[in-house]
């Protein structure tokens, strides 16, 4: 009896581990572009847009996208998907949309180490810009988590 239990469980478990399996062709997440859509009081919102590319021959679902946005180095932000799912069509692509929300504080401390590396320093006309990065992971009906980095510049 012992021994048809901890087959049932060995087998229940294997069932389990196969939903977090990798897709034959997992889709690629591309980080378009991180932009300050407004400041509203003392809360800053960032909004990043992503690029959902599937090779494969089968439509793909993601369940969830999150990451951590760094602006200058400075962590200020979690950063979550604003409407899931997102289907990815085969042989095709997808945009979807992040948002993040950080205090003034984080802004600043932001700003400050931009301006210790000189970022404030431009040419006449010129814009400054702060550099971010963001490092995620999409996660896939199914549960598989893929993840994703990009930096850039804001400005």
């Amino acid at each position: 009896m012992r021994c048809r239990a901890f087959v049932a469980f060995v087998a229940i478990a294997a069932l389990a581990a196969c939903g977090a399996l990798p897709p034959r062709n997992p889709p690629r997440v591309e980080v378009v572009g991180v932009e300050l859509e407004r400041v509203d009081g003392p809360q800053a919102l960032f909004g990043i847009t992503l690029q959902l590319t599937n090779d494969g021959a089968d439509d793909i679902v993601i369940d969830a996208v999150q990451g951590a946005l760094a602006i200058e180095d400075e962590k200020i932000a979690q950063a979550a998907l604003v409407s899931a799912p997102v289907r990815v069509p085969a042989h095709g692509t997808a945009r979807a949309q992040m948002r993040a929300e950080t205090g003034m504080d984080a802004m600043l401390r932001a700003i400050a180490a931009a301006m210790r590396r000189g970022a404030t320093l431009v040419a006449p006309g010129g814009r400054p810009t702060l550099r971010y990065s963001i490092t995620g992971s999409a996660t896939l009906a199914g549960g598989y988590r893929l993840p994703f980095s990009r930096a850039g510049e804001i400005g």
